[in-house]
């Protein structure tokens, strides 16, 4: 039976038969099996690369719990969201991850100070979200697991050096991204012609526009770049705009804080629920405890849209800063 494989998927293959790390080979077969249609004659092919999938997911964990050696470019996921820092050389993405959080990676005058990705945890709300500080993308130095590494983000934030050429920076950062297939959502950013890019939101940092005296070099950026892009003026080293920058992540992502309650009890705030907004009460009882789910019957809510104590079904829709009260 004739597979009718499209052309995605032949750029996919070679892609794969080009990786070297079994991160990357993990990666490319995980796109591998987004681009191949699902019917009778394409079951043998889909099992096989789930079964070499499954293979190299095992391979790895076995590397993890012995100790072995796995890629710079593997870091696990932490917290609600992950986003990560990309830029051209000496834009001041070290610096922006040392402001953000209390990770401490090195930051100098230098360009290409940073050779492997770095994380951190960013506080915001009450919780923390997982920033990644990168290599910096240039054509001098590409290593193809970094790549596969921006593949992963929730959210990317391109950052530009305001003092220096910013419109360049930016048009060589995004062509590098383009090039291997991601695509930076900007504000006309249009579908995909292959499956196989990724289009992740995006937000474009103007780096080192440290007081008022820069104003006028931003404004003229914001003018030549014509409302492509989203833009919030920044400065790693006078903290410039980094709370609003904090705030804007937290929206941008589509996450909301919900309060756990338990009854008689005051309120624990000290470490809340983070869903995407729009989530449900059944899915804040899945969250919690999956045997919540089973045995959840009502829940009272104090929050929005509803007076204190309100009792709700598991369809009841939260919104930030709610707190729920379960009940089995």
């Amino acid at each position: 039976m004739p597979t009718n494989l499209p052309p995605e998927y032949y750029d996919a293959d070679e892609r794969y038969r080009a990786a070297v790390s079994p991160v990357d080979k993990i990666a490319c077969l995980e796109e591998l099996l987004t681009t191949i249609p699902k019917h009778k004659g394409t079951d043998h092919l889909r099992a096989d690369y789930r079964k070499r999938l499954s293979k190299l997911k095992a391979t790895l964990d076995s590397q993890k719990k012995s100790g072995k050696h796995t890629s710079v470019y593997h870091i696990e996921k932490e917290g609600p969201a992950r986003v990560v820092v990309v830029g051209a050389p000496n834009v001041g993405k070290s610096a922006l991850l040392a402001a953000l959080t209390h990770a401490r990676p090195k930051v100098s005058e230098y360009p290409f100070t940073t050779w492997t990705p770095t994380p951190g945890m960013m506080p915001v709300r009450d919780t923390q979200i997982q920033l990644i500080d990168t290599p910096a993308l240039s054509p001098e130095h590409i290593e193809p697991e970094l790549f596969g590494l921006i593949r992963t983000a929730d959210f990317v934030l391109l950052v530009v050096d305001l003092q220096a050429r910013p419109l360049r920076q930016l048009d060589d950062t995004v062509s590098m991204l383009e090039e291997h297939r991601i695509r930076p959502g900007g504000a006309e950013c249009k579908a995909p012609e292959r499956k196989s890019t990724a289009v992740l939101p995006c937000v474009v940092l103007v780096n080192k526009d440290d007081d008022e005296s820069w104003d006028e070099e931003f404004e003229v950026f914001d003018e030549l770049l014509e409302n492509r892009w989203p833009l919030l003026r920044i400065s790693a080293e006078t903290g410039r705009n980094l709370d609003a920058l904090r705030e804007l992540l937290f929206e941008r992502l589509g996450l909301m804080r919900i309060y756990s309650k338990q009854p008689g009890k005051e309120v624990d705030r000290s470490a809340p629920f983070v869903l995407k907004q729009g989530a449900t009460v059944a899915e804040f009882a899945e969250r919690v405890h999956k045997d919540f789910l089973t045995g959840f019957k009502t829940a009272r809510i104090w929050g929005t849209g509803v007076h204190d104590g309100q009792q709700v079904g598991r369809d009841h829709v939260l919104y930030d800063g709610d707190i729920v009260e379960l009940h089995t």
